[in-house]
């Protein structure tokens, strides 16, 4: 569960962080939100993650860095809504990479040597 709380830290800290740019209307948003993406699609490193869950992680790191500023702006409740329904998803996505990885280590047994013996 550690490596769980650590990707999910470090994407929040992503996150915020890019929030924190957005806010300011001059903040050119394309580089801002790539760089999320590629952070977001990073996080599931040591997961055993195919590009659809690490796509989705991304996506949801980018909306919730956008709805994040807009919900810093004061938008109103529906960006605070979505970006909490966005922070739950991706919570949940981190955790069932984090867990299926874990699980398929530990349930796979090795195979004895030299074989069963019986011909």
């Amino acid at each position: 569960m550690p490596g769980f709380l650590l990707r999910a830290c470090l994407l929040l800290a992503v996150e915020a962080g890019a929030a924190a740019l957005l806010r300011d209307p001059g903040t050119p948003w394309i580089p801002v939100l790539l760089a999320v993406f590629v952070a977001g699609s990073a996080v599931p490193h040591g997961t055993e993650a195919e590009f659809a869950g690490r796509f989705l992680v991304a996506l949801t790191a980018v909306g919730a860095a956008r709805l994040g500023a807009a919900a810093w702006e004061g938008h109103g409740l529906p960006a605070t809504m979505g970006l909490g329904a966005l922070l739950l998803l991706q919570t949940v996505v981190l955790l069932r990479l984090s867990l299926r990885g874990r699980r398929r280590r530990t349930g796979r047994r090795r195979a004895p040597a030299g074989g069963s013996g019986r011909r």
